[in-house]
């Protein structure tokens, strides 16, 4: 009988540990940098119908190779939990991972250069020159914090994701599409996170809050 109430109360403890939420929001971090992300959402999100955002249907080769390298390059530190009310908790998130803006950057400013290049022969195809940076041992990467909400509900622990969680997961991809203009907004990119570029972009540095107006999907 002794063993028995031990057993239980062990798997009540563990239990109790495994819907932390900051352990909650690691599980669908890790999820989704497994590409997993349908269970990602189901298990661990509560507005599930934010998942469009991340649905991973490709036109083309390069789509999937650049979801392919910014879920191989997704690392995060948790930085910290505050436990807002009785219901809810804010984790903060160090993410890192490769910087889309300037991933798309590089690509327009290398065709550009070799358009005009004076007797060049250079017949380097966008898909081919994006390839070559992307897979670059030196591809450009920042570095962002992130706020994931986390809510108890009948079911457990649960985050209630936002558009800024997925963008920064992401590495800014969501805000670079939808604002091709500014790619050479620097002044931007400074106030929005710290920037890695170069045979330093492994390098931890660090980050400073993004600042994302994105309300849609």
């Amino acid at each position: 009988m002794k063993k028995l109430l031990i057993g239980i109360l062990l798997l009540i403890l563990t239990v109790s540990c495994g819907s932390k939420p900051e352990t909650v929001v690691s599980k669908f971090i890790d999820n989704v940098k497994e590409k997993k992300i349908e269970k990602a959402f189901k298990d661990y999100v509560v507005n599930q119908d934010a998942e469009g955002n991340m649905h991973l249907e490709y036109n083309n080769k390069t789509q999937q190779l650049l979801f392919e390298k910014l879920f191989e390059n997704l690392e995060y530190k948790i930085v910290k939990t505050e436990k807002q009310d009785a219901n809810t908790s804010v984790v903060t998130v160090e993410i890192k991972n490769i910087d889309v803006k300037k991933v798309f950057k590089k690509m327009f400013e290398k065709m550009l250069q070799d358009t005009f290049s004076n007797g060049s022969s250079n017949n380097t195809s966008s898909e081919d020159e994006f390839k070559s940076i992307i897979e670059s041992k030196n591809v450009p990467k920042s570095t962002y914090t992130t706020d994931f909400v986390v809510v108890k509900t009948e079911n457990g622990n649960k985050i209630e994701i936002t558009p800024e969680n997925m963008d920064v997961l992401l590495g800014k991809l969501i805000t670079t599409l939808q604002n091709p203009g500014n790619l050479d907004d620097n002044e931007q990119e400074q106030q929005t996170g710290v920037s890695e570029d170069g045979p330093n972009a492994g390098d931890t540095q660090k980050p400073n809050e993004p600042k994302i107006e994105n309300n849609g999907k």
